[in-house]
């Protein structure tokens, strides 16, 4: 416990002394929160007003049951504002996610920089198993995602209220929080054991820049998942980022869709959640949070194992 300890403090505080690792880390995070509400806000905001239209002539048509309506009353002042909310909220989860990668991609890249200065070879050597040496490097990411990601729900929740939005309850703060850490541990596991294939800091940044890359589609970010072709989305539901990213987007909006379509068909919700990825299908049944969950954390303790058995096959080939 000592050794595993000390290593993860050691990784800590090396990562945070360098400022320019903290500093493009933060600077990332406050890019993309720009482009997302400059660039893609008011689209996204468009087509949830849209949703609204149409569900709105529908009912016109021909009169739904009480029963298959959200439930609240129909304020049409109001679908401006809720729209704007909800998008927000589902930037919000999204963000998180995405920074939370790339913080534990980042602190990550300590394990190739030990490899490339001989650092690893020292604890080879030295007499500490090699689980407990995955554990560190994983842990210390982990911390680093969960801290991030923290300070971006906080930043991003500032944002909000003061763009007319309301702050989140105590409730659904836990359920972040534990959403956070759970992502945290499936996301850097999945990580390490990419990284782990990496001997130089060179083929490193080259796994950093393509995951970072892929990070903003594989979660949704960029593009909805919906409006993907079907064999994507097939694929995207069985990588545990993309789930994380459904079920905190989940999360996040719960209140906000419901207040946006209340006295809408319920329909208006499941079209939505299908078309942004918050809904996501394994043949045709919807994922299920305890399926995301054994999904995830299952992956998780996958990949240490596959991790650990490759450190054990460098120790040996490093004798």
């Amino acid at each position: 416990m000592e050794a595993l300890n000390s290593i993860i403090k050691r990784n800590l505080l090396v990562y945070l002394k360098d400022k320019e690792n903290v500093f493009f880390t933060f600077l990332s995070m406050l890019i993309i929160i720009m482009l997302m509400l400059i660039f893609l806000g008011q689209l996204n905001i468009d087509m949830v007003k849209g949703l609204i239209y149409d569900m709105d002539e529908f009912m016109v048509e021909r009169p739904i049951p009480k029963e298959y309506l959200v439930p609240g009353l129909r304020n049409p002042t109001l679908d401006a504002t809720n729209a704007r909310t909800l998008v927000l909220s589902l930037i919000i989860a999204g963000i998180t996610i995405v920074n939370g990668i790339s913080s534990s991609i980042g602190m990550l890249g300590m394990m190739s920089w030990d490899e490339e200065t001989g650092k690893l070879s020292s604890y080879y050597i030295a007499p500490i198993s090699r689980f407990v040496l995955v554990s560190a490097y994983v842990i210390s990411a982990v911390f680093l995602s969960i801290i991030f990601s923290l300070i971006t729900v906080v930043i991003s929740e500032i944002i909000l209220v003061i763009t007319g939005g309301t702050l989140m309850s105590f409730t659904l703060s836990v359920k972040v929080l534990g959403l956070i850490v759970l992502n945290a541990f499936s996301t850097t596991a999945f990580l390490f054991f990419i990284t782990s294939l990496a001997r130089t800091r060179s083929a490193y940044s080259g796994i950093s820049i393509f995951v970072q890359t892929l990070s903003g589609f594989v979660t949704g970010m960029y593009v909805p998942i919906g409006i993907m072709p079907s064999l994507v989305r097939k694929i995207l539901a069985f990588i545990p980022m993309t789930q994380g990213s459904a079920w905190m987007r989940k999360v996040f909006t719960t209140d906000a869709l419901n207040a946006t379509f209340a006295g809408l068909p319920k329909e208006a919700i499941t079209q939505y959640s299908e078309l942004t990825g918050m809904d996501l299908k394994i043949g045709d049944r919807v994922c299920t949070p305890w399926m995301q969950f054994a999904l995830m954390f299952g992956s998780g303790i996958l990949f240490i194992i596959l991790s650990v058995m490759i450190m054990n096959k460098k120790n040996v080939r490093d004798r």
